[in-house]
């Protein structure tokens, strides 16, 4: 292993810091803001606080458990260096066998000592994302706390007139993509939209779509029928010279 290689690692990383979350701006633009009514953002916060709260409580369960095994690691370590201390005053004619017993109590002293730091190294480890999870709640109940500085009160998830703003909104930005981008209309999403009442802009879109679209079809459709009717010309005979 090369010294200077980790050396450099050890350099750059005590110098920079990634934190293991979203960025703030992820948060904001393509959690939060892909959100299309004011009423559909606040339910999303609340969906992202719930997952989050219950990492946090995973975590805290876990740095818990930490700290028991810790103690166990400690007493365990504790209980064989007091074997040793006996053993070594013990006075016996295979002194060989003696010293063999404290050998291995050293050894696996070492073991413990060595799965003792790895665990708080893992400790560590989940206390640095239970600090990054939180800068995320925090973050997430101040934009809560902004939209509902604009909107009001969050609604609950079933009420009809929120839930008639959110479908529409976000039916309608499906729709009028499809129409820029010259995308063929889904039947699922047609189908969906027929779903939606009648005063819903996006339906009425659809309709007038439709309705041009079938209009369009019957004037081609007459179109090819009146051409199909007329007479065919025969060609006429040269005459020859």
């Amino acid at each position: 292993m090369s010294t200077e290689l980790i050396a450099k690692t050890n350099e750059i990383l005590e110098k920079v810091e990634l934190p293991d979350r979203h960025s703030f701006f992820q948060l904001q633009k393509f959690v939060i803001g892909k959100e299309v009514t004011g009423h559909a953002q606040l339910w999303q916060i609340v969906r992202e606080l719930q997952s989050r709260k219950e990492t946090v409580d995973c975590y805290g369960k876990d740095l818990k458990d930490a700290e028991d095994n810790l103690e166990l690691f400690d007493l365990r370590i504790e209980r064989m260096d007091r074997e040793i201390h006996t053993l070594a005053k013990i006075e016996t004619e295979e002194p060989v066998e003696i010293d063999l017993d404290i050998k291995e109590r050293e050894i696996n002293i070492r073991k413990l000592q060595r799965e003792k730091q790895a665990l708080v190294q893992s400790a560590q480890k989940v206390n640095k994302k239970l600090k990054y999870i939180l800068e995320e709640m925090d973050f997430l109940t101040r934009a809560y706390d902004a939209v509902v500085a604009q909107l009001g009160d969050i609604k609950p998830l079933d009420d009809e007139q929120a839930q008639k703003e959110m479908w529409n909104e976000k039916l309608l930005e499906e729709f009028n993509l499809r129409i820029i981008l010259q995308k063929p209309l889904d039947p699922e999403l047609v189908k969906t939209i027929l779903c939606l009442d009648d005063d819903s802009s996006v339906k009425q879109h659809l309709t007038e779509a439709l309705e041009a679209r079938q209009k369009n079809m019957i004037a081609q459709g007459k179109a090819q029928q009146k051409k199909l009717q007329q007479p065919k010309v025969k060609p006429q005979a040269r005459v020859k010279v």
